[in-house]
């Protein structure tokens, strides 16, 4: 995070510290004086550039924001531009992301339990759900996918309301920015299989919402490898491992909606957030899943009063092996899968000779002994 020593003035808007920065903008609190008061808010701003594409995609996000009203939704409360720079104003919202919060609980607690991870899982459903459904003034669906559903783009707030952030990839009908044949938006360990094939729909978001169901349940990411090409082999071959695997804590009817979100087939996928939410909030509804926003609030709270120390291992890590087009294994990193003992081929080599002519050694010996107390 870095720090400013004064305000700096931006049009109506006292600009403070940066909280946030992606590929083409960055995120500073600012305040804005209203008849009501002071009003915090992040304010999201354009870097200076020349690209045409870039400034596309950003006035297609505030062109598309200007749709949303959702409360698990960050809201929007202006754009435009100052100083020739581009800007969108948006709620400012207090707490942790869900990359920041398993990443502690990694080193701290360990997963997130299952009463809380459903009702977080709820709540990006339903923000999904009003966006993939959302329609234009004329009535005419949107059609949107956010393209970008990662734990980064995801906030706790203080109320223990998860809100959905950064629609700066997403693709709608209001968007102008044409995405180039074979270009994937997004990052590459949330990208559902079929995009990375051309292919694309609102079932990807629903594919990141498995994977950051898993990764709050076992506090491990899924499909990172060691670089981009890896990663993506990974999301396309890798076994998919249930999170009871690396949580023996997890049910299986919690195993059954993270696995139906991980179905590489998006015909055998959950078909809407809507329906994907239905079934998580039944199971909510099930002894020992009952959750609030207050209990998530003071859990997160609790969390983060927590110090380093010894994590407690819920399964052994293994390693995965992936092959190569040329059919030679390859460690892709520590994943925990089901996998069957890999054969190696015997080698002639000195210390084998050594083994094999001890143990026939052996062999011979037994026998011989068998057969003198048969003769005696």
């Amino acid at each position: 995070m870095v720090t400013v020593e004064a305000p700096e003035r931006y049009g109506p808007y006292l600009v403070y510290e940066q909280i946030g920065k992606g590929g083409m903008a960055t995120v500073h609190r600012a305040e804005l004086t209203t008849k009501k008061g002071i009003q915090q808010l992040a304010l999201k701003r354009l870097f200076p550039t020349l690209q045409r594409e870039l400034v596309a995609l950003f006035l297609d996000e505030a062109r598309l924001l200007k749709y949303l009203d959702h409360p698990n939704i960050a809201a929007t409360y202006d754009s435009g531009r100052v100083f020739g720079t581009y800007f969108i104003a948006m709620e400012y919202v207090r707490g942790p992301t869900l990359k920041e919060l398993v990443e502690h609980c990694r080193v701290t607690v360990g997963s997130v339990p299952q009463p809380v991870t459903l009702l977080l899982a709820a709540q990006l459903c339903d923000a999904l759900d009003h966006a993939h459904n959302q329609r234009d003034e004329h009535g005419k669906p949107l059609d949107i996918i956010h393209r970008d559903v990662t734990p980064a783009n995801l906030i706790v707030s203080e109320t223990g309301q998860l809100k959905l952030i950064d629609f700066g990839l997403a693709k709608a009908k209001v968007t102008t920015e044409e995405t180039a044949q074979g270009v994937i938006k997004g990052k590459y360990g949330y990208i559902a299989p079929e995009y990375i094939g051309g292919k694309l729909d609102h079932r990807a978001d629903l594919w990141a919402v498995g994977i950051i169901m898993y990764e709050l349940l076992t506090s491990r990411r899924l499909f990172d490898g060691h670089d981009a090409f890896e990663t993506v082999k990974r999301v396309r071959e890798m076994p998919i491992p249930r999170p009871s695997i690396g949580n023996p804590k997890v049910t299986p009817e919690l195993d059954e909606i993270v696995m139906t979100a991980l179905e590489r087939d998006p015909r055998r996928r959950w078909q809407s957030a809507g329906a994907m939410r239905d079934r998580i909030r039944a199971l909510s509804a099930q002894p020992g899943n009952a959750m609030t926003e207050q209990g998530i609030s003071a859990w997160v709270a609790w969390v983060f009063e927590q110090k380093r120390g010894r994590v407690p291992q819920l399964t052994p890590m293994m390693p995965m092996p992936i092959r190569t087009p040329q059919g030679i294994p390859v460690q892709s990193g520590e994943s925990l899968v089901e996998t069957a003992p890999v054969r190696t081929a015997f080698a002639w080599t000195p210390p084998n000779i050594a083994w094999v002519a001890g143990a026939a050694l052996v062999l011979v010996l037994f026998v011989v002994g068998v057969i003198g107390k048969l003769a005696g």
